[in-house]
């Protein structure tokens, strides 16, 4: 069997991580290698010791994480490896640590907003494990498997516009490879079958326009769970491109020129970042202005009830809010309302 140049580079890095965590090793207690290997165990223990004792410490945990990815295709806690080079949050196969109840926020922020006329509009995006759970070696649970239907039901029950996004997210570019959110490809789809579903539901039109930039190096969320570092060239994972765009918007020349805004977004980093362009490709599929109150690192949640506090220092209000929702953060346990 021929053996690539990257395979025999990595056994040099093998022997090398060896001789240089020898001494280390030999005073550590790593525990009984035969009970540790199956489970992990032995090997966290030797990892850990491994990066506090090591000389050059940066270098040698790159040189550590190459051995792991090319050898077992093993990133830190907190991202599942798939096939292909794809990485996966482990926040989607592990329930949320304070989640709410969705039915309960849906009423609460419903009737808030219709007290101001209003209308909520949820957007459940679903997991990236969901999408690509060819590329995964492992499946989840059944809860997880039906957590997608539970929410859109709880939606319907609540006499909400009930938008699907799976089918439209059912190909290889809706979800960075790298990263934990979607590509622009998949914030543009989703975009468009927001647009769609509003049904007769009418906006104060704009002028707005989308061009692309082409494509730009992408370094994913998820890399720092496959840090490489001087490495990746050599061993991944592979390099990543994401395709840039720019929207406008002329202008919806409200009364005595003054510009209401029609659509607020609330949501999570899926519509706060700007490299997915979600809040352009929302505009241009609605042709109407936008205006992003989505926050970064917060979850869903917290963005909407800060909107609800601060809604009356609005100079005005919308007549709809796109509320972006991500799939993981909803429970798994909870039953149809």
């Amino acid at each position: 069997m021929q053996i690539s140049l990257d395979s025999l580079c990595t056994l040099g890095i093998a022997a090398l991580l060896a001789g240089l965590s020898a001494t280390a090793f030999s005073n550590t207690d790593a525990g009984d290698p035969s009970k540790g290997w199956a489970s992990g165990s032995y090997q966290r223990g030797y990892e850990g010791r491994f990066e506090t004792s090591v000389p050059a410490h940066e270098s040698a945990v790159a040189l550590w994480s190459a051995v792991k990815w090319v050898f077992f295709r093993e990133p830190a806690n907190g991202a599942v490896a798939g096939h292909g080079g794809w990485l996966f949050t482990a926040e989607e196969f592990t329930e949320p640590d304070s989640p709410r109840n969705l039915a309960t926020e849906l009423t609460q922020v419903t009737d808030a907003l219709a007290a101001d006329g209003i209308t909520l509009v949820p957007v459940i995006i679903p997991d990236k494990v969901r999408m690509h759970a060819h590329r995964l070696k492992r499946g989840r649970s059944e809860g997880f498997e039906t957590r997608y239907d539970v929410a859109l039901a709880t939606i319907r029950e609540a006499g909400l516009i009930e938008i699907d996004l799976r089918e439209v997210f059912r190909f290889e570019s809706s979800f960075m490879r790298t990263d934990t959110h979607w590509s622009p490809e998949g914030a543009q789809s989703a975009a468009v079958t927001i647009a769609k579903s509003l049904g007769d539901i009418t906006l104060p039109e704009a002028q707005v326009n989308t061009i692309a930039r082409g494509a730009a190096p992408f370094d994913g969320d998820l890399l720092p769970f496959v840090a490489t570092g001087r490495y990746r060239d050599r061993v991944g994972p592979a390099a990543e491109f994401i395709n840039t765009f720019e929207t406008n918007v002329t202008s919806s020349g409200g009364l005595f020129g003054a510009a209401d805004i029609p659509v607020a977004l609330i949501g999570t980093s899926y519509s706060a970042k700007a490299e997915f362009h979600f809040e352009g490709f929302l505009k241009h599929a609605l042709q109407a202005d936008v205006l992003n109150l989505s926050r970064v690192g917060q979850g869903p949640f917290k963005p909407m009830d800060a909107f609800l506090e601060e809604r009356s220092t609005l100079s005005s209000l919308p007549s709809i809010v796109v509320w972006e929702i991500p799939e993981r953060f909803l429970t798994s346990r909870r039953q149809l309302p």
